[in-house]
């Protein structure tokens, strides 16, 4: 992909700050939004989500979506001229995801997953900024067999994206098809947004296992 591809990417995957004609939960054109076709799930595992601010409008943002099915997720901002509240990150059997290479060893389950959303550059700065986070147990996770459909490619090969993290870890320590509504509800996503953008991907169709759960 060239300099202008990238560049156009970029702007597109920007939502108006006055959500003209796209939805204000999902941020998909409003023809094409998916909120009231989105499953809730109660999962027993809470996920605390630490979004950087410059993620706040971006349609590519993925915690966003993940927030909107599970009913213990939770979105928290962070940057800007906003204080921040690392007590929200403290807790028994609170875990952070972070692709780092520390493992604490697994002695319990975990109760609660702090995220972190947004670049990988962003990503690092608030490991470094917020020392709540240190001092967290940390498990990272290794990258999948097979790349999903994605509207934003992370810059390394183990790379996932917040909601296939969340979808990762909800899989591992309480149930596949946590995982595999995650997912779907995510390609499906990608294929609609692709759709607004006159993109289109020969493998990309709409998700069997999304269309099913309705």
């Amino acid at each position: 992909m060239n300099a202008w591809q990238r560049w156009l990417d970029k702007m597109r995957s920007r939502t108006p700050r006055d959500y003209s004609g796209v939805c204000p939960r999902c941020f998909l054109k409003i023809g094409s939004c998916l909120c009231c076709e989105l499953p809730r799930i109660d999962s027993n595992i809470e996920v605390v989500i630490v979004r950087h601010i410059k993620e706040d409008w971006l349609t590519s943002n993925t915690g966003r979506l993940a927030a909107l099915i599970l009913t213990k997720a939770r979105i928290v901002r962070y940057g800007g001229e906003e204080p921040f509240d690392d007590s929200l990150l403290c807790g028994d059997g609170t875990w952070l995801l972070y692709p780092g290479p520390h493992q604490t060893p697994q002695q319990s389950l975990p109760r609660r997953f702090v995220v972190l959303d947004g670049t990988f550059r962003q990503a690092r700065r608030m490991y470094k900024k917020i020392s709540a986070l240190r001092s967290l147990p940390e498990l990272s996770l290794s990258a999948p067999s097979q790349q999903p459909p994605r509207l934003r490619n992370p810059p390394r090969v183990d790379g996932l994206s917040t909601i296939e993290a969340i979808a990762a870890v909800l899989g591992r320590f309480e149930s596949p098809t946590i995982a595999e509504q995650l997912l779907a509800a995510h390609a499906e996503f990608v294929r609609r947004a692709d759709a607004t953008r006159g993109r289109q991907r020969p493998h990309l169709k709409a998700s069997v296992a999304f269309l099913a759960h309705h």
